[in-house]
């Protein structure tokens, strides 16, 4: 043997290099098997944007030494409103992520294909917070204090990755708990730091203070129409999220 490809492996070794290379930060392990984008191009921040910047460091390099290095960042998954006319299942294509650290336009070009291509996708400014906001007056006074719509954990992280190492940055996310409505310890006694759900600590407090049984079962069927809105934008948008379409 000479060693080379043949022609017809050439031809799919050309096509597998030529597809580009998306980091999708997601919170949960459920946003990771919806993104389907593969263990070495997910993080999963779990609620900690040190995390997702950690991970993307770790995947940049990793990409590099393959001689293929990150060309995007995108964060994926589920947010939670500020403004007060945002219901569950509402896609974001925000335009700009506000954080302690400063303010990320995300890349126009991909940010606005996505609002054209997603029926109803809102854009404005989201907000990255560090802890959970779980309070409606929490959220009535974030969006009057800063005017973003909506809020999540990962999204800081990952545009100050993206703006640190010149790669586009876009966010999609769905909304999954509306301005008004509180959201109950329990649910978040389930969300771990590596973002699977532990059902059991969701049991154990509920167990502790069962009074917050209705209202978990809101956040459920709210989380549920977050969740179809990110699996349908996935059909929509197709294997790399519009990126090569516009960047």
């Amino acid at each position: 043997m000479n060693g080379r490809l043949p022609s017809r492996s050439r031809e799919f070794a050309a096509a597998a290099l030529a597809k580009p290379r998306i980091a999708i930060v997601v919170g949960m392990t459920s946003e990771a098997r919806i993104a389907d984008a593969g263990p070495d191009l997910t993080i999963i921040g779990g609620g900690s944007a040190a995390r997702v910047e950690a991970g993307l460091a770790q995947a940049h390099r990793r990409a590099a030494d393959q001689g293929r290095p990150l060309q995007g960042v995108l964060s994926f998954g589920v947010a939670g409103a500020l403004a007060p006319h945002l219901r569950p299942g509402d896609l974001l294509a925000p335009v700009v992520v506000m954080a302690e650290a400063g303010v990320f336009p995300c890349h126009a070009g991909w940010a606005g294909h996505l609002a054209r291509v997603l029926p109803g996708a809102r854009t404005g400014a989201l907000l990255g917070a560090d802890a959970a906001i779980v309070t409606p007056e929490r959220k009535r006074r974030l969006h009057q204090e800063r005017g973003a719509h909506a809020v999540d954990m990962e999204s800081h992280g990952a545009a100050r990755f993206a703006a640190e190492n010149d790669l586009p940055f876009a966010v999609l996310r769905a909304v999954a708990d509306p301005q008004e409505r509180a959201i109950p310890p329990a649910a978040l006694a389930g969300f771990r730091p590596d973002g699977a759900a532990d059902g059991w600590a969701v049991l154990a407090a509920l167990a502790r203070s069962p009074g917050q049984t209705a209202a978990l079962i809101r956040t459920a069927f709210d989380a549920r129409a977050a969740i179809a809105a990110l699996l349908g934008s996935r059909r929509l948008l197709g294997g790399f999220f519009g990126f090569d379409q516009v960047v």
